[in-house]
């Protein structure tokens, strides 16, 4: 439904909330194109792709990505009168503020997976845990890999940036969870970091990191993006991240956050109202349907950071059924309509038959 709180507000009316309250790793891919903007006027914003499928959603939902952008005790406040506006709406990637918040509005919140952080203050490469990253590092010492932070707006010939990604594009055989990966620009953007891995001259692997804001300071980044071509050093990629975090720290700045590791560590919290089968079977993916997504292999790369990890959490404003879940994925583009996942719905579906009666 149509309501004046929901438009396409001008950026700067974005960016003014983004700067003062846009302190989690998906605040800034709220500024993507494709999503609406719910505005609460002195409060702050909700960012969502509108979704509409004749099988999936025929009367449309709402995917909401990532915590509202305003001050954490206004969360109630502007959920509140958002969902006003529809009763079909579905949140990914929330912190346990929100999901507090949620809970507090009668929804179910469950848990989704887990966030990694690299804390800036705290980070050694010594020890056991992160043996393999120097191994890494190492490596691309050894053979001469050198990084460089630059602009993308600086490169006169954008064809060389457009070459890694899309033959790192190409060579990729896994599907990214649509806008909670904000797609790479060939423009220049406010606060973004870009930096770029070099062999014998030869550009090999680039990484992109979007601010983390609080108080209209940049606090962190997200590593939203990287591309690396197949004949890159091994472990090129988490050097970057290495040589990245070195200047970030000389900054002062507080964190890296590696983003979301879904399903993996599934822990609902005890304060939210979680459906505890869709739960199980969301584990069960986790360990057995990895050709949905790579789970295991995206959980267990972040775990050789050894860094600070977060719970996750999704929300369904029809309840955390395993449908509302199959809705968020079609809805991020993980999900297609063919004999695999016919299959695969198949399987879902006879597991959860079996988890039924066991809890019988």
């Amino acid at each position: 439904m149509d309501n004046k709180n929901t438009s396409r507000p001008k950026e700067e009316t974005l960016r003014h909330y983004l700067r003062h309250y846009g302190s989690t790793s998906m605040s800034y891919s709220t500024l993507q194109s494709e999503l609406e903007h719910f505005v609460l006027d002195g409060v702050g914003y909700i960012a969502y792709l509108p979704f509409k499928h004749f099988i999936w959603s025929f009367k449309g939902h709402r995917i909401v990505i990532g915590n509202p952008v305003c001050d954490p005790a206004n969360y109630q406040q502007i959920l509140a009168a958002f969902l006003k506006e529809t009763d079909r709406a579905i949140f990914v990637h929330l912190d346990v503020e929100c999901g507090d918040a949620l809970t507090a509005l009668g929804i179910q919140v469950n848990g989704f997976g887990i966030e990694t952080e690299l804390l800036c203050n705290d980070f050694e490469l010594a020890g056991k845990a992160r043996a393999k990253l120097r191994q890494w590092r190492n490596k691309c010492v050894r053979e001469n890999v050198i990084i460089e932070e630059k602009p993308v707006a600086d490169f006169e010939d954008k064809a060389i940036v457009r070459g890694i990604s899309d033959a790192w594009l190409d060579d990729k055989g896994t599907r990214e969870y649509g806008i909670l990966s904000r797609p790479f620009s060939y423009e220049a953007e406010p606060d973004v970091r870009n930096f770029w891995a070099y062999l014998d001259g030869k550009m090999i692997a680039m990484a992109v990191f979007d601010p983390v804001y609080k108080d209209e300071k940049v606090i962190g980044y997200y590593h939203n993006v990287d591309r690396i071509l197949p004949e890159a050093p091994n472990g090129t990629g988490a050097y970057l991240i290495l040589e990245a975090l070195k200047i970030f720290q000389e900054e002062g700045k507080e964190f890296i956050s590696l983003g979301m590791s879904p399903l993996f560590h599934i822990q609902s919290s005890p304060t939210h109202n979680k459906n505890q089968q869709t739960q199980k079977i969301l584990k069960y993916t986790y360990t057995h349907l990895n050709e949905i997504y790579p789970f295991q292999g995206n959980a267990s790369h972040k775990q050789k950071f050894a860094g600070k990890t977060d719970q996750a959490y999704i929300a369904a404003t029809k309840g955390n059924n395993l449908w509302e879940v199959l809705i968020l994925l079609k809805a991020l583009g993980a999900l297609e309509l063919n004999m695999d996942t016919l299959k695969i719905f198949s399987h879902i579906a006879r597991k959860s038959i079996t988890l039924i009666k066991g809890s019988k």
